[in-house]
Parts: structure tokens; C-alpha cells; sequence
């Protein structure tokens, strides 16, 4: 009987690296332009607000900014670490993202009658498009291990 043997595909370490590296970026500008009351560096720093709540870190979102790193950066390793063992396209992913941030951008300014009264109420556009970014890669990341992970292939 014979048997066939696959040797095991060597997988680039793309998003492994991508996803904790555009977390630090953007949870260090969120925390330069945090928004009112640090809203939107909470919303865009969602994988790892979490840690804040293990210590005491007052109410400005620059001592925030540490544990979020701490928290959040495990997390997007280990969901980088899956989307390369599923050979995840990186042009899907930037595709998707690209529309999930224009969503979310969207629907952050929606709370607000006008752009002016948006810009007055969190300081800048920057705070908005860096709370956006942000948002896009998490839902980008989701869609893209759906969708791969749905194409039935193999991890190993």
C-alpha cells in the first residue's frame, strides 16, 4: 500500500506581524487624539482596553495606553498567527478593511447634526480616522477568518 505524504507548507508570517503592529500604531496615535473623554481611543482600542480594568490607570487615556498594549497585542498575534495558517489572501483583507473603515468612519459621525459639530465634539478628524482604521482591521480580521476558514482549508 502506498501512502502519500505532504510535507508541511511554510507559511509567511504576513499577518502575524501585520495585526499587532497596526494595533500598537494606531492605540498610540488613539491615545494622542483620544476624543471627548477618551471615547474613541476606548472604541478603537477595543481588543485590548480590557487590561485597563486589571489595574488602576486614572481616567486620561495616555496611562491607559500601556495596558491596552499589553492586553491587546497577544490577542492580535494569536488571530495573525491563524490568518497565516489559513493562507489568508492580504489583498482581501485590505479590501474588506478598506470598507468597514469607511463604514465605521461613517457611522462615527453619525451622533453628530453637522462635521463641525463632530470635529468640536472629539478635537479632530484624525481622532475619528484612527478610531476607524482600527475598527476596519478588527472586522476585516473577522470576515477574512469566516471566509477562509469556511473555504474548508487546513491549518497544518
Amino acid at each position: 500500500m502506498t501512502e502519500i505524504v505532504r510535507l508541511p507548507v511554510r507559511t509567511r508570517p504576513r499577518f502575524t506581524w501585520l495585526l499587532p503592529l497596526l494595533f500598537a500604531a494606531g492605540s498610540v496615535l488613539g491615545s494622542i487624539w483620544a476624543g471627548h473623554g477618551g471615547k474613541l481611543f476606548f472604541l478603537g482600542a477595543l481588543a485590548g482596553i480590557w487590561a485597563c480594568s486589571l489595574v488602576d490607570t486614572g481616567t486620561d487615556a495616555t496611562a491607559w495606553l500601556l495596558p491596552t498594549l499589553l492586553g491587546g497585542i497577544p490577542i492580535l498575534l494569536l488571530l495573525g498567527h491563524l490568518l497565516d495558517r489559513l493562507h489568508a489572501d492580504v489583498s482581501l483583507w485590505i479590501a474588506v478593511m478598506a470598507v468597514i473603515c469607511c463604514v465605521a468612519g461613517y457611522l462615527l459621525m453619525q451622533g453628530h447634526t453637522d462635521l463641525e459639530g463632530a470635529l468640536a465634539y472629539h478635537g479632530s478628524f484624525l481622532a475619528y480616522a484612527v478610531c476607524a482604521v482600527q475598527l476596519g482591521s478588527y472586522g476585516a480580521t473577522l470576515v477574512v477568518l469566516g471566509i477562509e476558514a469556511g473555504r474548508g482549508r487546513s491549518i497544518a
